[in-house]
């Protein structure tokens, strides 16, 4: 049968994921990547294949197909949700047409990426059949093929048919009404890049945020897809990934919580509590183990567990406190919390002084166990980070306690783990690996006992590059946005701003940039050379379809930006930390707002003098710390002698004869 390829005039189309310039006051509303509408249409054909006719009309894309016609849309960006649109056959042959879907360019075809499984052959879930009777109807997916990621749709006709009015209706994070409306905001004039990655970060978490109904089926049905289970105890839920697995993952929380807090406020917030609920409720009522993964995945339902996870989950406990202040909600929870802790504690309880892993579920590396590093680190800053919350609420014996086991840990870990030699903690006390994870959470989270050290650890695990990112050597051929993430956060942390956005333009600009990458949103991982073969050798069957293309876990760089480069930070209960470190940038501006408050700052660096104007909630007292050493600085006028500053107002700081 000869297939003729007839392309009709595609009238200009309008996407609703494009911003025009906002009031010369908020420039970086320009890069907001999420839809004006939660009823979005496709912008533009991808391709076409057969005897097609594609147009358009006051609805949109129209398609006008005969039987084995294809064509591919695309939305612009990532989106999420249910598809429907209008019909018109006189065939009574079913199915009439089927669809696909798919995040990457790469994987635009007759059959969808997969959600549900990994396999090696890349067709898990295959097409959507749809049949309908002839004539006029209207078509919606049905609410357990809920699609929550996305960019391109691909029909293929099955008979003669029009379809019109072609619409998505947006599904993640189903508390906004209008998904523009951040609360968080970042913008460095002169560098674009920056800004465009602090958006994708936020629009990557943001479509992360899902329906509590909207978690994978178990048993993973095959082939095709069904995302209608329970994944947590109420809605919406912050998740690991917008296509996949959309679940409760509590490792994931020390990145993605923080995101969801500092860009989305109230949304994000809101999400990040009912995943915090939901860990509280299956907390292990014997142990005080939290769950290593949410309900609708089979770790859960396998029961398996995770020390690392637990620790993270303890980690965005305290994240989550800080942001809201809710002391109502901490006191409810104190005793799960320090059920919590109670469980770090006993695996201390040991003569090496380090917390030997009982379990080696992790973020997906290989080979962890013993007394392992990423683990000890993890312990370490939420024994350390609960202690100051223990004192702010006057818990003073549980603080005393917490805060010597923490003292007790970091010295055991610089005895067993740190390797002289080069610079970097051991993977564990018997092996010769030295891991990114372990390495950078140990920078991160202040493991180091001086700046010498930590400046060397920093140096150290730039071996690890190559020129699209760090290669980890814990998970062979892959480079995680995870765990650079972390080592991004650890970099400035050692005080080397310029090393940190390095590595957030080298890897996060290729997430952004790369043609295989959804332009709008971080993927969960890459092969070594860039592909999207993540985990292929380790757990995803060499299957690149699998490979989620927005995961928030990868959102650091967002982070980074407001509390490091902007440098204002909530540090503790009521306290914030305005550190600027702006790595070469002359200005940048940046806030978020808490529940008790809004945060915003704005600076300027020139010639030696530096300017910021600061605002803080009341209630609140922070520190100020310049990474110069300063002729003069004043605040508000007045000769700034280090004493705290207290929120409440806007107060004006003037630094002049800056040098390094």
């Amino acid at each position: 049968m000869h297939l003729s390829s007839r392309i009709g005039v595609l009238l200009p189309l309008v996407a609703a994921a494009l911003h025009c310039a906002d009031a010369a006051d908020e420039p970086w509303k320009r890069f907001i990547l999420s839809p004006h509408s939660r009823t979005v249409q496709p912008i533009s054909v991808h391709s076409i294949s057969g005897d097609a006719i594609v147009t358009s009309n006051s609805d949109g894309i129209v398609l006008t197909l005969n039987p084995s016609a294809q064509v591919s849309l695309d939305f612009g960006v990532e989106v999420g949700g249910l598809l429907s649109f209008n019909t018109k056959t006189e065939a009574s042959s079913t199915p009439l047409l089927a669809l696909a879907f798919a995040e990457s360019p790469l994987n635009v075809r007759e059959i969808s990426d997969d959600a549900t499984g990994s396999v090696a052959s890349q067709d898990w879930d295959r097409e959507l059949n749809v049949s309908l009777p002839k004539g006029v109807w209207h078509y919606s997916m049905p609410a357990e093929r809920f699609r929550g990621g996305f960019r391109f749709v691909t029909v293929t006709a099955r008979a003669p048919i029009v379809l019109t009015n072609i619409t998505c209706g947006i599904g993640f994070s189903p508390s906004q009404a209008d998904l523009t409306d951040y609360s968080g905001h970042f913008f460095a004039p002169q560098d674009e890049l920056l800004t465009r990655i602090w958006y994708a970060g936020a629009y990557t978490t943001q479509t992360n945020i899902g329906p509590a109904n909207s978690g994978r089926f178990l048993p993973q049905v095959r082939p095709g897809w069904s995302y209608n289970s329970s994944a947590g105890v109420a809605g919406p839920l912050l998740m690991d990934g917008a296509k996949r697995d959309r679940a409760v993952w509590p490792g994931d929380h020390g990145i993605s919580g923080q995101t969801a807090l500092l860009a989305l406020g109230e949304a994000g917030l809101q999400a990040f509590h009912n995943s915090l609920e939901t860990m509280f409720y299956y907390q292990n009522s014997t142990t005080g183990r939290f769950p290593y993964a949410g309900p609708s995945t089979r770790s859960f339902n396998g029961r398996n567990a995770s020390d690392t996870y637990h620790a993270w989950n303890l980690i965005a406990i305290y994240n989550y406190a800080i942001f809201t202040g809710d002391q109502a909600w901490v006191e409810g929870h104190w005793k799960s919390i320090s059920r919590g802790v109670d469980y770090i504690l006993a695996g201390l309880n040991n003569t090496v002084g380090l917390h030997n892993q009982s379990t080696r579920y992790d973020w997906g590396r290989q080979g962890a166990g013993e007394y392992n590093s990423a683990l000890n680190a993890l312990d370490y800053h939420a024994l350390n980070r609960l202690s100051s919350l223990a004192v702010s609420l006057r818990k003073t014996d549980l603080a005393s306690s917490w805060m010597a086991a923490a003292a007790r840990l970091k010295a055991a870990y610089n005895k067993f783990l740190w390797d002289f030699d080069i610079s970097l903690y051991r993977d564990n006390t018997t092996t010769s690996l030295h891991p990114q994870d372990g390495n950078a959470l140990a920078l991160l989270f202040n493991l180091t006992e001086n700046t010498g050290q930590a400046a060397a650890l920093s140096l150290a695990l730039t071996r690890n590059w190559n020129s699209i990112g760090p290669v980890t050597p814990e998970l062979p051929d892959v480079i995680s946005p995870f765990i650079s993430g972390v080592e991004v956060l650890g970099h400035f942390k050692a005080g080397n701003a310029s090393r940190a956005l390095q590595l957030t333009r080298r890897l996060w600009g290729y997430l952004l940039d790369s043609p295989i990458m959804t332009g709008s949103t971080f993927a969960e991982g890459l092969a070594a050379n860039g592909s999207l073969y993540y985990r292929g050798a380790s757990g995803y069957n060499f299957d690149a379809a699998y490979t989620s293309m927005s995961h928030s876990w990868s959102s650091a760089p967002t982070i980074a930006l407001t509390t490091r480069v902007a440098g204002l930070e909530i540090t503790g209960w009521l306290e914030w930390t305005f550190a600027p470190q702006p790595g070469g940038l002359s200005e940048a501006t940046s806030g978020f707002r808490t529940p008790f408050g809004h945060f915003r700052v704005e600076w300027v660096v020139r010639n030696g003098t530096f300017t910021a104007t600061l605002e803080t909630p009341p209630g609140t007292t922070g520190s100020v710390n310049l990474p110069w050493r300063c002729g003069s600085v004043t605040i508000d006028g007045l000769r700034w002698t280090g004493l705290s500053v207290k929120g409440g107002s806007t107060h004006f700081l003037h630094a002049s004869g800056c040098q390094e």
